[in-house]
């Protein structure tokens, strides 16, 4: 799977957040587009929202994650 922009980070910890994002991708249900062929993941626009574990004592927090994919 490839995604644009290519990495997601956490704008307030510069956490690095693209694991996150690529297995909610993997997790999460396609139904607004046909059905890919051969168990393909569909490309498109996406978006999910992952929770940055924060750093330096930090809370958690949900954040947007927005972006396209290709297969």
């Amino acid at each position: 799977m490839t995604l644009d922009p290519g990495n997601y980070e956490c704008p307030t910890h510069h956490t690095d957040l693209t694991g996150l994002v690529e297995e909610a991708l993997d997790n999460s249900l396609h139904v607004a587009y046909r059905r890919p062929l051969l168990g393909r993941k569909p490309a498109g626009p996406f978006q999910v929202i992952v929770t940055c574990p924060g750093t330096g004592g930090a809370r958690p927090h949900p954040l947007t994650c927005t972006g396209k994919q290709a297969p």
